[in-house]
């Protein structure tokens, strides 16, 4: 995995690295990961390796489960 990718069990994978994102409206912290929503809805993930912001995107493959 090279540092422009991200997987997790969330279903959700690294998209465009952005030098300057949207304004983030929201921002969500946990031990090891930050998040935060833009005024347009999408989602990133800061990449610390690489001191960025990673745009995510979501996989809906959980969609239609049992």
């Amino acid at each position: 995995m090279n540092g422009n990718e991200y997987r997790s069990d969330d279903s959700q994978r690294a998209g465009t690295i952005s030098q300057a994102p949207a304004k983030f409206i929201q921002i969500c912290a946990s031990q090891d990961d930050l998040f935060a929503l833009d005024e347009v809805g999408n989602i990133h993930q800061y990449n610390f390796n690489a001191k960025t912001w990673v745009k995510l995107i979501a996989s809906r493959s959980h969609e239609g489960r049992a």
